[in-house]
Protein backbone atom coordinates (compact mmCIF):
# COMPACT_ATOMS: atom_id res chain seq x y z
CA UNK A 1 0.00 0.00 0.00
CA UNK A 2 1.49 3.28 -1.32
CA UNK A 3 0.31 6.74 0.64
CA UNK A 4 -0.10 9.77 -1.10
CA UNK A 5 1.50 13.28 -0.23
CA UNK A 6 -0.50 15.84 1.44
CA UNK A 7 -2.71 17.07 -1.64
CA UNK A 8 -5.21 15.56 -2.71
CA UNK A 9 -6.84 18.00 -5.61
CA UNK A 10 -8.54 16.90 -8.63
CA UNK A 11 -8.40 18.23 -11.90
CA UNK A 12 -9.72 22.00 -12.40
CA UNK A 13 -11.68 22.12 -16.02
CA UNK A 14 -9.63 24.53 -18.33
CA UNK A 15 -7.16 25.49 -15.60
CA UNK A 16 -4.67 22.60 -15.22
CA UNK A 17 -5.68 19.89 -18.52
CA UNK A 18 -2.41 18.48 -18.57
CA UNK A 19 -3.31 17.40 -14.41
CA UNK A 20 -5.45 14.51 -16.23
CA UNK A 21 -2.87 13.05 -17.83
CA UNK A 22 0.94 12.40 -16.67
CA UNK A 23 3.69 12.91 -19.61
CA UNK A 24 5.51 10.11 -20.53
CA UNK A 25 7.92 12.54 -21.50
CA UNK A 26 11.17 13.23 -19.35
CA UNK A 27 11.38 16.58 -17.51
CA UNK A 28 9.07 18.83 -19.70
CA UNK A 29 6.40 16.50 -18.75
CA UNK A 30 7.09 16.58 -15.03
CA UNK A 31 7.67 20.29 -14.84
CA UNK A 32 3.79 20.69 -16.12
CA UNK A 33 2.67 18.08 -13.71
CA UNK A 34 4.02 20.35 -10.78
CA UNK A 35 2.07 23.35 -11.83
CA UNK A 36 0.21 24.99 -9.37
CA UNK A 37 -3.20 24.51 -9.57
CA UNK A 38 -6.29 26.57 -8.34
CA UNK A 39 -7.58 25.42 -5.67
CA UNK A 40 -11.14 27.43 -5.59
CA UNK A 41 -13.10 25.37 -8.64
CA UNK A 42 -11.44 21.59 -8.10
CA UNK A 43 -12.57 18.86 -9.78
CA UNK A 44 -12.50 14.72 -10.93
CA UNK A 45 -13.27 13.39 -14.47
CA UNK A 46 -16.00 10.59 -13.79
CA UNK A 47 -18.50 8.47 -15.95
CA UNK A 48 -20.43 8.03 -12.90
CA UNK A 49 -22.75 10.65 -13.72
CA UNK A 50 -25.94 8.99 -15.40
CA UNK A 51 -25.28 5.71 -13.67
CA UNK A 52 -28.20 4.05 -11.92
CA UNK A 53 -28.45 4.77 -8.83
CA UNK A 54 -28.41 2.25 -5.90
CA UNK A 55 -28.82 1.99 -2.16
CA UNK A 56 -26.73 -0.71 0.02
CA UNK A 57 -28.48 -2.15 2.37
CA UNK A 58 -26.47 -1.77 5.54
CA UNK A 59 -25.84 1.81 4.93
CA UNK A 60 -27.52 5.09 6.30
CA UNK A 61 -28.93 7.85 4.18
CA UNK A 62 -30.03 11.30 5.59
CA UNK A 63 -29.97 9.95 8.79
CA UNK A 64 -32.19 6.82 7.98
CA UNK A 65 -31.20 2.66 7.74
CA UNK A 66 -31.43 2.02 3.78
CA UNK A 67 -34.23 0.14 3.95
CA UNK A 68 -36.40 2.83 6.03
CA UNK A 69 -35.21 5.88 3.94
CA UNK A 70 -35.88 3.67 0.91
CA UNK A 71 -39.93 2.75 1.70
CA UNK A 72 -40.52 6.19 3.08
CA UNK A 73 -39.12 7.61 -0.19
CA UNK A 74 -41.13 5.18 -2.22
CA UNK A 75 -44.80 6.60 -0.10
CA UNK A 76 -43.64 9.57 -0.45
CA UNK A 77 -43.09 9.12 -4.79
CA UNK A 78 -46.24 7.84 -4.63
CA UNK A 79 -48.25 10.43 -3.04
CA UNK A 80 -47.18 13.27 -4.67
CA UNK A 81 -47.43 11.14 -7.80
CA UNK A 82 -51.60 10.93 -7.26
CA UNK A 83 -51.63 14.48 -6.34
CA UNK A 84 -50.01 15.73 -10.11
CA UNK A 85 -50.37 18.24 -11.29
CA UNK A 86 -51.13 19.73 -8.04
CA UNK A 87 -48.37 21.07 -5.70
CA UNK A 88 -46.54 18.58 -3.51
CA UNK A 89 -46.84 20.61 -0.65
CA UNK A 90 -44.29 18.94 1.29
CA UNK A 91 -43.85 19.63 5.01
CA UNK A 92 -42.67 17.83 8.47
CA UNK A 93 -46.41 16.24 9.06
CA UNK A 94 -46.22 15.00 5.48
CA UNK A 95 -42.25 13.95 6.02
CA UNK A 96 -43.73 12.41 9.25
CA UNK A 97 -46.52 10.13 7.52
CA UNK A 98 -44.15 9.01 4.91
CA UNK A 99 -41.41 8.01 6.95
CA UNK A 100 -43.51 6.70 9.98
CA UNK A 101 -41.22 9.21 12.11
CA UNK A 102 -42.28 10.60 15.26
CA UNK A 103 -42.28 14.36 15.58
CA UNK A 104 -38.76 14.88 16.59
CA UNK A 105 -37.40 13.26 14.04
CA UNK A 106 -38.91 14.94 10.89
CA UNK A 107 -36.85 17.98 11.54
CA UNK A 108 -33.62 16.05 11.27
CA UNK A 109 -34.83 14.27 7.81
CA UNK A 110 -36.17 17.60 6.45
CA UNK A 111 -32.76 19.14 7.55
CA UNK A 112 -30.80 16.50 5.94
CA UNK A 113 -32.95 15.94 2.52
CA UNK A 114 -32.61 20.14 1.86
CA UNK A 115 -28.61 19.79 2.44
CA UNK A 116 -28.56 16.60 0.03
CA UNK A 117 -30.55 18.14 -2.65
CA UNK A 118 -33.66 16.10 -2.39
CA UNK A 119 -36.37 18.93 -1.55
CA UNK A 120 -36.13 22.54 -2.18
CA UNK A 121 -38.54 25.28 -0.32
CA UNK A 122 -41.31 26.65 -2.90
CA UNK A 123 -41.46 30.20 -1.04
CA UNK A 124 -45.00 28.75 0.41
CA UNK A 125 -43.52 27.64 3.82
CA UNK A 126 -43.78 23.94 1.91
CA UNK A 127 -41.26 22.21 -0.21
CA UNK A 128 -40.91 20.34 -3.24
CA UNK A 129 -38.93 17.26 -4.52
CA UNK A 130 -35.84 17.42 -6.73
CA UNK A 131 -34.92 15.24 -9.93
CA UNK A 132 -32.39 14.40 -7.08
CA UNK A 133 -35.26 12.91 -4.92
CA UNK A 134 -36.56 10.77 -7.55
CA UNK A 135 -33.58 9.31 -8.30
CA UNK A 136 -33.37 7.88 -4.55
CA UNK A 137 -37.02 6.95 -4.46
CA UNK A 138 -36.60 4.46 -7.56
CA UNK A 139 -32.87 3.10 -6.37
CA UNK A 140 -32.82 -0.67 -5.86
CA UNK A 141 -31.78 -2.06 -2.66
CA UNK A 142 -28.68 -3.88 -2.97
CA UNK A 143 -26.75 -6.09 -1.05
CA UNK A 144 -23.08 -4.71 -0.65
CA UNK A 145 -20.32 -5.85 -3.16
CA UNK A 146 -18.05 -8.77 -0.70
CA UNK A 147 -14.42 -8.28 -0.84
CA UNK A 148 -14.42 -11.31 -2.85
CA UNK A 149 -15.97 -10.37 -5.57
CA UNK A 150 -13.92 -6.96 -4.97
CA UNK A 151 -10.66 -9.05 -5.82
CA UNK A 152 -12.21 -10.84 -8.65
CA UNK A 153 -13.27 -7.42 -10.23
CA UNK A 154 -9.78 -5.28 -9.33
CA UNK A 155 -8.47 -8.50 -11.40
CA UNK A 156 -10.77 -7.78 -14.53
CA UNK A 157 -9.59 -4.32 -14.44
CA UNK A 158 -6.04 -5.13 -14.63
CA UNK A 159 -6.89 -7.50 -17.70
CA UNK A 160 -8.73 -4.71 -19.38
CA UNK A 161 -5.72 -2.20 -18.38
CA UNK A 162 -3.51 -4.27 -20.10
CA UNK A 163 -5.77 -4.57 -23.26
CA UNK A 164 -5.85 -0.99 -23.39
CA UNK A 165 -2.31 -0.86 -23.55
CA UNK A 166 -1.69 -3.18 -25.74
CA UNK A 167 -4.55 -3.10 -28.15
CA UNK A 168 -6.35 0.00 -28.37
CA UNK A 169 -4.09 1.44 -31.00
CA UNK A 170 -6.24 3.82 -31.87
CA UNK A 171 -6.85 5.40 -28.32
CA UNK A 172 -3.93 8.09 -27.73
CA UNK A 173 -4.14 7.40 -24.16
CA UNK A 174 -2.49 4.53 -22.16
CA UNK A 175 -3.29 3.30 -18.61
CA UNK A 176 0.00 4.06 -16.41
CA UNK A 177 -1.46 3.36 -13.00
CA UNK A 178 -4.99 2.40 -11.54
CA UNK A 179 -5.15 2.51 -7.28
CA UNK A 180 -7.73 1.23 -5.31
CA UNK A 181 -8.62 3.31 -2.45
CA UNK A 182 -12.27 3.87 -0.08
CA UNK A 183 -13.43 1.36 1.89
CA UNK A 184 -11.59 -0.99 0.11
CA UNK A 185 -8.74 -0.26 2.22
CA UNK A 186 -10.78 -0.58 5.54
CA UNK A 187 -10.84 -4.25 7.36
CA UNK A 188 -14.80 -4.46 6.13
CA UNK A 189 -16.12 -7.43 4.06
CA UNK A 190 -19.25 -6.12 3.30
CA UNK A 191 -17.92 -2.90 0.57
CA UNK A 192 -20.32 -0.68 -0.44
CA UNK A 193 -18.32 0.47 -3.54
CA UNK A 194 -15.19 0.22 -5.81
CA UNK A 195 -13.42 2.86 -6.12
CA UNK A 196 -10.30 3.03 -8.75
CA UNK A 197 -8.16 6.30 -9.70
CA UNK A 198 -6.42 6.22 -12.83
CA UNK A 199 -3.55 7.69 -14.57
CA UNK A 200 -3.09 8.36 -18.31
CA UNK A 201 -0.31 8.83 -20.67
CA UNK A 202 -0.22 9.91 -24.32
CA UNK A 203 0.67 6.81 -26.38
CA UNK A 204 3.16 6.56 -28.77
CA UNK A 205 2.24 6.57 -32.42
CA UNK A 206 3.31 3.57 -34.21
CA UNK A 207 4.83 4.70 -37.26
CA UNK A 208 3.28 1.39 -39.17
CA UNK A 209 -0.03 2.61 -38.00
CA UNK A 210 0.05 6.09 -38.46
CA UNK A 211 -2.71 6.05 -41.98
CA UNK A 212 -5.33 4.66 -39.12
CA UNK A 213 -6.77 8.39 -37.90
CA UNK A 214 -6.93 8.48 -33.79
CA UNK A 215 -10.00 8.98 -31.71
CA UNK A 216 -10.19 12.13 -30.19
CA UNK A 217 -9.24 13.12 -26.80
CA UNK A 218 -12.21 13.84 -25.22
CA UNK A 219 -13.32 10.34 -26.99
CA UNK A 220 -10.40 8.59 -25.63
CA UNK A 221 -10.77 9.49 -22.29
CA UNK A 222 -14.38 8.13 -21.98
CA UNK A 223 -13.98 5.38 -23.89
CA UNK A 224 -11.48 4.51 -20.83
CA UNK A 225 -13.68 5.58 -17.83
CA UNK A 226 -16.78 3.44 -19.91
CA UNK A 227 -14.38 0.36 -19.76
CA UNK A 228 -13.10 0.24 -16.37
CA UNK A 229 -16.61 0.88 -15.46
CA UNK A 230 -17.65 -2.07 -17.19
CA UNK A 231 -17.32 -5.00 -15.27
CA UNK A 232 -19.59 -3.99 -12.47
CA UNK A 233 -22.01 -1.36 -11.40
CA UNK A 234 -20.17 -0.92 -8.39
CA UNK A 235 -16.56 0.49 -9.73
CA UNK A 236 -16.74 4.24 -9.72
CA UNK A 237 -13.62 5.27 -11.45
CA UNK A 238 -12.10 8.57 -12.02
CA UNK A 239 -9.18 9.95 -14.04
CA UNK A 240 -6.84 12.23 -11.31
CA UNK A 241 -3.27 13.75 -12.31
CA UNK A 242 -0.97 10.67 -10.67
CA UNK A 243 -0.62 9.64 -7.64
CA UNK A 244 0.14 12.12 -5.23
CA UNK A 245 -3.76 12.96 -5.81
CA UNK A 246 -5.68 9.65 -4.92
CA UNK A 247 -6.88 10.10 -0.98
CA UNK A 248 -5.19 7.85 1.19
CA UNK A 249 -4.83 5.16 1.93
CA UNK A 250 -4.64 3.72 -1.65
CA UNK A 251 -2.81 0.84 -3.11
CA UNK A 252 -1.60 0.39 -6.40
CA UNK A 253 -3.40 -2.83 -8.34
CA UNK A 254 -1.93 -2.08 -11.77
CA UNK A 255 1.13 -0.22 -12.90
CA UNK A 256 2.22 0.07 -16.72
CA UNK A 257 6.42 -1.08 -17.10
CA UNK A 258 7.52 0.56 -20.21
CA UNK A 259 7.89 4.18 -19.85
CA UNK A 260 9.05 5.95 -23.73
CA UNK A 261 8.94 9.23 -24.83
CA UNK A 262 6.34 10.29 -26.98
CA UNK A 263 8.04 12.80 -29.41
CA UNK A 264 5.71 15.46 -28.89
CA UNK A 265 6.58 18.33 -27.28
CA UNK A 266 5.28 19.17 -23.65
CA UNK A 267 3.13 22.33 -25.41
CA UNK A 268 1.11 20.63 -27.75
CA UNK A 269 0.32 18.26 -25.73
CA UNK A 270 -1.25 20.50 -22.87
CA UNK A 271 -2.78 22.79 -25.30
CA UNK A 272 -4.27 19.62 -26.95
CA UNK A 273 -5.08 18.14 -23.73
CA UNK A 274 -6.76 21.70 -22.61
CA UNK A 275 -9.71 21.61 -25.49
CA UNK A 276 -10.16 17.44 -24.75
CA UNK A 277 -10.68 17.70 -20.55
CA UNK A 278 -13.21 20.84 -21.32
CA UNK A 279 -15.04 18.69 -23.68
CA UNK A 280 -15.03 15.27 -21.33
CA UNK A 281 -16.02 17.81 -18.15
CA UNK A 282 -18.53 19.65 -19.77
CA UNK A 283 -20.38 16.39 -21.75
CA UNK A 284 -23.56 15.97 -20.20
CA UNK A 285 -23.21 12.23 -19.27
CA UNK A 286 -19.67 12.69 -17.66
CA UNK A 287 -19.53 14.15 -14.17
CA UNK A 288 -17.52 16.89 -13.51
CA UNK A 289 -18.25 16.85 -9.00
CA UNK A 290 -16.13 18.94 -6.58
CA UNK A 291 -14.86 17.20 -4.04
CA UNK A 292 -16.41 18.97 -1.19
CA UNK A 293 -19.71 17.47 -2.48
CA UNK A 294 -18.27 13.93 -2.17
CA UNK A 295 -19.20 12.31 1.01
CA UNK A 296 -22.18 13.55 2.59
CA UNK A 297 -25.61 11.02 2.95
CA UNK A 298 -24.57 9.37 -0.53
Amino acid sequence: MEASPESSRAVSAGVDPWALVESRSGGAGRDLAAAPVQQAEEFVASASARRMRRLIVDQRYFGLAARVFHAGAERMLERISAQAPGPSNIDLDSLGTDFRLEREERAALLSALLVGGLLAPDGTGYYQPTARFREYALAPLVAPLSRARAKMLIDAVREIATQINTSWARNPFEVKTVSVTGSYMSRNDQLPELSLWLVLRPRREKHSRRWRAMASKADGLRQILAAMNGPSSFILARIVAHRSLVPRPFSVVFQASDVVDTGTSASQLFRDLGASIHELLSAGSYASNRRGRRGGSD
